[in-house]
């Protein structure tokens, strides 16, 4: 065989054997990960509904259809990257793209106050403030951790609400990827970093309740 062959019989073992790894690696993250949202989201209610997406090394759906105060149901969704194909595995390195979390939840009464979230330079939020054709942009932008814009829409006389937002980027900077509070269900919306939240513990599903009792407290 020729040079050409032995390197194409040597990336092919390669590719095989980090496919085999990355599939590891991830039923196993999988797992854990399950372990951990489930007892986080026992806090806050029982899990009435839990079930794999695809496999233990795609992700998972829990619901709780019965939470505590504030919220009368919770859904999460956790997807983990993709780590066995390692060309797909190092384009989303470069897009710094982790496990992530979509957290859903549904309040007993909407926000007053509507509050949106995102690292600088967000389009979505550039494009919140940017006014509609004859009219003035409905969302304001207000004071910020560094590293993130904030803008409110509606009653802003419940700073605790604010305070709670702000302190909830302050406290997992590397984590928010967007937080959404608002009028429409889901009422709140959280794109999650799964990794820095596990490194917090059980202090972040206390700092998520209190995002929204504060607004609860106030009526």
């Amino acid at each position: 065989m020729d040079t050409g062959q032995w390197i194409a019989i040597g990336l092919s073992v390669l590719l095989g054997a980090w496919y085999l790894i990355g599939a590891i690696i991830n039923r196993r993250r999988g797992i854990a990960t399950y372990h951990w949202l489930h007892a986080g989201l026992t806090r806050l209610g029982e899990v009435g509904e839990a079930k794999w997406i695809g496999s233990a090394g795609t992700g998972a759906r829990l619901v709780v259809g019965q939470a505590n105060k504030p919220f009368p149901r919770i859904e999460v969704i956790f997807l983990l990257e993709s780590r066995e194909i390692m060309p797909l595995w190092l384009f989303n390195r470069l897009r710094k793209k982790q496990d992530e979390m979509i957290f859903k939840a549904t309040l007993r009464r909407p926000p007053s106050l509507e509050i949106e979230a995102a690292p600088a330079g967000n389009r979505r939020l550039k494009e919140l403030l940017a006014p509609a054709e004859g009219k003035q942009a409905a969302f304001k932008e207000v004071s910020a951790p560094s590293g993130f814009t904030m803008l409110t829409r509606g009653r802003t006389a419940n700073d605790g609400q604010l305070t709670a937002t702000q302190r909830l980027l302050e406290r997992y900077p590397r984590a928010i990827i967007q937080l959404s509070l608002r009028q429409q269900i889901p009422h709140l919306l959280l794109r999650l970093n799964i990794p820095p939240l596990r490194e917090a513990g059980e202090a972040f599903w206390e700092d998520l309740a209190q995002l929204t009792l504060t607004d609860a407290s106030t009526k």
